[in-house]
Formats: structure tokens, sequence, C-alpha cells
């Protein structure tokens, strides 16, 4: 991991992490470890956990103390009976069993996430950047960006459930699809999700009712204040859309 060695800081505190435990962090995230904290990493695994979540927070949970494993569950709004059964376990040291909880109840947090986007009215939504802009899917070219002023056809979007993720589906037919791409661009695709796993974004619900996308690279979906749609390492202010209908 970019920043893990013997020590690292987490949550302002010191905790030690072995070199094998840190190496094999490194090894599970991959490009979504780049220059995190351990907090940091378990907050991201929890928020958009996959197959790799369980031993990611199994390894951070041995190096870490029930202050710090609350923390994290509050940061990534786990349930309280959640929490509350996990750090039993915890304190039991039965690690796996706490690691298994947090990370069920963090996929039941974004089955929930998913569904809730693709079920209320259809799927039907904008998408709306935290500069009063909309996300725009153009029509004759391959391209998306953000646009000031009253939302037209092209600022309409379909997003689709795909079993704890979700899909972008520009209005135009026979149908394309927001991608992705692993320099950080973000564009328009026309194959099939099942054929394009860069089209899947993992939901997350912030505490201020707005929403952050997950890509498949481990970074956020963000819109810019000069309208340009990319994807960022970071979920900051940016980071953040508001969804309403169409």
């Amino acid at each position: 991991m970019g920043n893990l060695s013997g020590k690292q800081s987490f949550n302002g505190n010191t905790v030690t992490i072995n070199m094998k435990q840190a190496q094999a962090m490194n090894t599970a995230l991959g490009p979504i470890a780049n220059g995190k904290t351990p907090c940091q990493v378990a907050q991201l695994a929890l928020a958009a956990p996959d197959e790799k979540s369980h031993s990611i927070i199994l390894f951070l949970i041995k190096a870490s103390t029930e202050a710090q494993i609350s923390d994290v569950c509050a940061k990534a709004k786990i349930p309280v009976q959640a929490k509350n059964e996990a750090i039993a376990a915890f304190k039991n040291g039965n690690y796996d069993r706490a690691a298994t909880i947090l990370v069920e109840a963090a996929r039941q947090k974004l089955r929930e996430s998913s569904s809730e986007l693709s079920g209320a009215s259809g799927g039907r939504r904008m998408i709306k950047s935290e500069h009063g802009t909309y996300m725009r899917a153009y029509d004759q070219e391959w391209k998306v960006d953000l646009m000031h002023g009253e939302p037209r056809d092209w600022e309409h979007w379909y997003i689709e459930d795909w079993v704890g993720k979700v899909v972008f589906k520009a209005i135009h037919c026979p149908g394309r699809f927001l991608r992705a791409c692993s320099n950080g661009n973000v564009d328009l695709v026309g194959s099939h999700p099942n054929d394009c796993r860069e089209t899947f974004w993992k939901p997350f619900k912030n505490s201020d009712e707005t929403w952050s996308f997950l890509s498949v690279h481990g970074t956020w979906l963000s819109g810019l204040g000069n309208n340009v749609v990319c994807c960022m390492w970071e979920c900051k202010s940016s980071e953040k859309f508001t969804l309403p209908w169409w």
C-alpha cells in the first residue's frame, strides 16, 4: 500500500502493522490502496464492499483498537447493532467474526442504496453537481460534460440496479452507458454492461443526502467547476451529487 509501512497513523493514533499484513493489504487492494492510510482503506472497503473486503477488514481489525473500529464504523455509517456485535466479537478475540459482521452490514447498505436509486421513479434521474450543473450525455459524440441552466433531454439518465452496483444509461437509443476509464476520464460506451465492467459504479449515500459513486478502478465520479466530468482518487465535495427525478 502506498503509505503503509511498519507503523502508520490511524485516525491520529499510531498503529503497529506488521510488514506481512501491510504487503497482503497492498496485494488485495491494488490501485485502491494508493496513498491511503489504514483508516481510509477501511472506510473505502466498507463503502464499496466486494470479494476482497473481508480480508482487508480482517487485517485492519487485527491492528486496531476498539475506539478505532468504532470510529471507522461511524464514518462508514455501519448500523449501531452491527457495530456493537462486531466490537463484541473483537473483544472476544474473534476477529474473523467481527470482519464478517461489518462486511455483511456494508453489503446490505449497498444493496439498499442501489435499490433505492433504481426503484424510485423507475430510475429516472438527473445527476446534479455541487456547482449546480447537470451531467449531459451527447447524442452524436461519445462524451459527457456538465451544463448550466435548465436541464433538457440530454441531461436525463436511467439508473439501473445491477445487484449492489448501478449503471447510468443515457436517454439516447439504442443505449449508451457512463464509463470510467483507467486514466481518470469518463465517457460513454455502447457496450452492454455485461461486456464492459467499467460501466459499473458502486453507490454510496452520504450523510447530507448526496450520493457518491465508486468506479471499478477505485476512483470516484467527479463533476468539476470547469464542467469536466472525470474520476478522482478522493471523495470530496466535487464527488457528491444530488439526483433529482425527471
